[in-house]
């Protein structure tokens, strides 16, 4: 499978930089006790302590053990979000081609190090110094310009309704067409669940009577139905405040959104502000129509209305 470019990312930055081995443990032990490196000796008196990795961003490495003076060079990928392998074959001394193959292959731990087997023992490695990874900032989607044939993409513009909302039927969230949520309701009402009935009524008159716009000018309208009970001077405070126009006998809402294509695909500007591990995300979310012609917006599915 496929790495994403956040975890191809995510690795880079966990394995580049130079580790020593921290602890080793005796799998066949009473206790599983871990043994610090410079502890565990050979029938020679050598430790592990003498034993480095160094990953490098170009997917280089060296690889060195100081006891036996034993160096080599070679190559590293990730081969999934918790699993890297990199070639070796003589650091640790002779070996046939099945311990080496375990050898070869290294696992991400809970606490930021990475272990691997030899033999009876499973050995855990501490990163001790940062390697250097080159940050590579790709443009917001906001601050691309569409080219020629993303200004072509139109077939998005147009008046949506909703085709599925974001609901409780039977207590499962999900989106649920406007016929599911009606279904629900009876059910509701059969029980003699009535105040649980009367909400999701309200949700049907409220949700399911919007209808979203995409104009040719790369404006994001939306259009809010009025609850037929809506006293008359309620909706005129509305209009005359400019918070909404009246449309169509809908109330349409006057701060739209932008929407645009650029790299072959349709965006819109969420306007929402969110950060992961302190790097701000694009408030720009895209707008994929399926096989079907349905587009999922928020908490929501387009179709044509």
């Amino acid at each position: 499978m496929e790495l994403s470019e956040d975890k191809l990312k995510a690795g880079l930055k966990f394995f580049v930089g130079t580790w020593q081995v921290d602890y080793l443990v005796n799998v066949f032990s009473s206790n599983l006790a871990h043994i610090p490196a410079a502890e565990f000796k050979d029938k020679d008196g050598k430790d592990f302590t003498q034993i480095s990795y160094e990953f490098f961003e170009d997917h280089t490495c060296k690889l060195k053990n100081g006891a036996t003076g034993v160096e080599e060079s070679g190559t590293w990928k990730q081969v999934s979000s918790d699993k890297f392998e990199f070639t070796l074959e003589k650091v640790f001394g002779e070996m046939n081609e099945e311990a080496l193959k375990a050898l070869r292959t290294v696992e991400k731990d809970m606490e930021g190090g990475f272990v691997f087997s030899l033999g009876p023992l499973v050995v855990r490695m501490k990163k001790t110094a940062e390697g250097v990874v080159t940050e590579v900032k790709k443009p917001d989607i906001g601050e691309l310009e569409p080219s020629d044939e993303d200004l072509k993409m139109n077939a998005i513009v147009g008046r949506w309704k909703i085709y599925k909302a974001f609901t409780c039927v039977k207590d499962n969230f999900d989106m649920f067409t406007r016929a599911e949520v009606e279904a629900e309701i009876e059910r509701l009402k059969a029980a003699g669940e009535n105040d649980d009935a009367n909400s999701l009524q309200e949700m049907v008159c409220t949700a399911f009577g919007v209808v979203i716009e995409f104009t040719e000018d790369h404006k994001l309208i939306t259009y809010n139905p009025i609850p037929p009970d809506t006293p008359q001077k309620e909706i005129d405070e509305a209009v005359s405040s400019g918070e909404f126009k009246l449309v169509d006998g809908m109330l349409q809402d006057s701060d739209f959104k932008m929407w645009k294509a650029v790299l072959g695909d349709y965006w819109y500007d969420s306007e929402e502000v969110v950060e992961i591990c302190g790097e701000k995300q694009s408030s720009w979310k895209k707008l994929t129509p399926d096989a079907d012609g349905h587009i999922t917006y928020r908490m929501m599915m387009l179709e044509r209305a």
